[in-house]
């Protein structure tokens, strides 16, 4: 081996140690830059906020940042939101944490801290529907009350 063959193998050993040191921040930069470049510039300010989201992935905050309109009390409830995910409750179900983080950006204007929690419920469902629009917007409605009535199939009885 020459020695600048030596010089290289240690440059790139040294490179490629710097880039997988952990900094405490969960994304990579290369994550990082694709989500910014991809974000709408209104919502840049929130970015801080979503990263440290535990439940949030790249891929789920790139999304939010690029397909919603955020502010403070949007916020408020994607993190109500992602605290409410429990991953045994959903994967049995089939379901991921980013299908439930989608369907939260895709109802985002409907859901507030009053009906989340039947947003979490009607998530839970196995089904392909990501627009909850006139269940959040009127929940009294689809829940059903279902009183118990004692019926029986025949109106007289013989016994022997």
């Amino acid at each position: 081996m020459s020695l600048l063959s030596i010089l290289k193998d240690l440059f790139n050993s040294i490179n490629h140690m710097d880039t997988t040191i952990k900094t405490g921040f969960k994304f990579t930069q290369e994550e990082v830059k694709e989500i910014i470049s991809t974000s709408k510039p209104e919502n840049l300010k929130y970015f801080e906020v979503l990263a440290k989201m535990p439940n949030l992935k790249s891929f789920d905050i790139s999304f939010l940042l690029s397909q919603t309109k955020l502010d403070d009390e949007k916020i408020e409830i994607i993190k109500k939101a992602q605290e409410l995910y429990r991953e045994e409750e959903f994967n049995a179900h089939g379901q991921t944490c980013s299908d439930f983080i989608f369907r939260v950006g895709a109802n985002l204007e409907y859901l507030n801290m009053n009906n989340i929690e039947i947003f979490k419920e009607l998530v839970k469902c196995k089904n392909e529907l990501y627009d909850f629009k006139k269940a959040l917007q009127n929940p009294m409605h689809y829940i059903n009350h279902h009183e118990a009535k004692v019926g029986y199939a025949f109106q007289t009885v013989y016994v022997n």
